[in-house]
């Protein structure tokens, strides 16, 4: 397995996300994990025809665990998700703590969680692949458009 790649930089155009959203998007992401645990995978689990797996990461300052919902397109036996942040021009906590500890845990549908292991792409990796993610989920692109900072692509690998 290649090195990690960079953590890409904060953009300066997009959405900003103040305080208000930041806890407005928390108590969503709690809710809808909520509705995915008690239902056993069955409601909330998709979108855009694809699996929403529920990433657990590491806090690189707390050492907390951190649960979030992400978008997964299979790649064999690993997952391929995007650190859209829905266009902001932040990346999303979630990235940062990979980049700390790649060390993650993944939960999909009503599987036990896995533990996986979060590698960044690099610029030359992601430009491969982001065709393939902007066909199976067109909003990429959108949201890409929205942004000047490159989202970054995350492949997640069964621990071995």
């Amino acid at each position: 397995m290649s090195q990690q790649g960079p953590l890409p930089s904060e953009g300066t155009r997009g959405r900003q996300v103040r305080d208000r959203d930041r806890a407005f998007m928390r108590w969503m992401t709690r809710a809808q994990l909520r509705v995915m645990r008690a239902t056993g995978g069955r409601m909330l689990a998709r979108m855009g025809g694809h699996p929403v797996l529920a990433l657990t990461t590491t806090g690189s300052r707390s050492g907390r665990e951190f649960s979030t919902p992400v978008i997964g397109i299979a790649d064999g036996d690993d997952w391929l998700i995007v650190a859209s942040h829905g266009g902001a021009v932040s990346n999303p906590r979630w990235l940062r703590n990979i980049a700390d500890n790649p060390q993650v845990k993944v939960k999909v549908g009503a599987a036990e969680p896995v533990t996986m292991r979060g590698r960044i792409l690099r610029p030359g990796e992601r430009a491969e692949c982001w065709p393939r993610l902007t066909g199976a989920y067109r909003a990429y692109a959108t949201m890409q458009s929205r942004t000047d900072r490159e989202l970054a692509v995350v492949r997640l690998t069964p621990n071995a």
